[in-house]
């Protein structure tokens, strides 16, 4: 199943650099702001890479745990499908809608990691209690 998500959120992240492109292409036509498209560009880039490595995280933890905890592993990815979905039809309806995408793009890689953080560590404090080979004795 976390194929399928990197998949998707491959595909996903290069209809919004072509969404990104293209809402770039209708500022460089004021002379004013010829490399407007570049910046586009290159922002477009540096957060889909953020992206995609903060989404590595939770994917490498959905195949290596198993249950409730692949599956709490899972939320973030399933949010991240979600709000990418929003935004490409977002920004298919009108160019103006999600102008700061990049924004919000980057805050999730950021939630995602303390989500992530705080799944791992509640997971080890339960293992640890649950595990009697890991108890002291006197």
């Amino acid at each position: 199943m976390p194929r399928y998500f990197t998949r998707f959120i491959l595909h996903a992240s290069l209809g919004m650099l072509v969404c990104t492109v293209l809402s770039a292409q209708t500022e460089l036509s004021q002379p004013s702001n010829s490399q407007t498209f570049a910046w586009n560009l290159v922002i477009a880039l540096i957060v889909i890479i953020f992206t995609m490595a903060s989404a590595a995280l939770p994917i490498a933890a959905a195949r290596q745990w198993k249950n409730a905890w692949s599956t709490a592993a899972k939320v973030p990815l399933f949010a991240l499908g979600i709000w990418i979905l929003v935004i490409i039809v977002g920004k298919l309806q009108s160019a103006d809608s999600h102008n700061l995408w990049s924004f919000e793009l980057f805050a999730w890689a950021m939630m995602n990691m303390v989500y992530m953080v705080t799944i791992m560590t509640i997971k080890r404090i339960i293992e640890k209690n649950v595990d009697p080979s890991t108890t002291k004795r006197n």
